[in-house]
């Protein structure tokens, strides 16, 4: 006989008779059974291999969508922000200046008011512009039981008054209120440069 070219690996389980030999059913049994421990081995760790790469694939998947949701939040969050802002900016210069002389009206009936409730029984002085005395003077003459004396300031805005009492004063300004709040948001709401990552 000749030499084989080429050696092949032996595959046989120990305790399996030599070949030529005949199997008994008994050892046709237990090499089924070892067949099938190995497969079903083999199976479940294949298995456990594919579960592990899905449950890494589902990880990832959800780490990519909760980044997604979480930069759309803050989008829809700076959106909602920079939304705000503009419409205070817009309340703030177009509609709060065309409510000036009323809410000036309403600041001076409230200190008048306060004054009226302290039995006040001094003369006061109420300074204001030119053309707002018309309606200054209907809300002086509210509390009759005032001494009130109205002069005009040219310096004065329709939304500015002064109210003196012998050395004292206090100074309602709507003006002074709208450029403050202005000025706040100009400075306070400037666009904010976020990193993302």
């Amino acid at each position: 006989m000749s030499s084989p070219l080429l050696t092949l690996e032996c595959f046989e389980v120990e305790g399996t008779p030599p070949s030529g030999a005949p199997l008994t059913p008994q050892d046709a049994e237990s090499l089924r059974a070892h067949a099938f421990e190995d497969g079903y081995g083999a199976g479940w760790s294949d298995a456990l291999e594919q579960m592990r790469d899905e449950d890494a694939l589902r990880r990832a998947a959800s780490e990519e969508a909760l980044q997604a949701v979480a930069f759309g939040f803050h989008e829809a969050r700076d959106g909602l922000e920079s939304a705000f802002v503009d419409l205070a900016r817009q309340l703030v210069t177009t509609l709060l200046p065309e409510l000036r002389p009323v809410a000036l009206r309403q600041h001076l009936e409230v200190e008048l008011r306060a004054l009226a409730a302290r039995h006040f029984t001094g003369r006061l002085e109420i300074l204001c512009a030119p053309g707002s005395s018309g309606a200054i003077m209907a809300v002086a003459q509210t509390n009759p039981g005032l001494d009130i004396a109205l002069l005009e300031e040219p310096s004065f805005t329709e939304a500015q008054v002064l109210i003196r009492i012998d050395q004292m004063e206090r100074q309602i300004s709507i003006d002074n209120v709208i450029a403050t709040l202005s000025a706040t948001f100009s400075d306070t709401f400037k666009p904010k440069d976020t990193v993302n990552g």
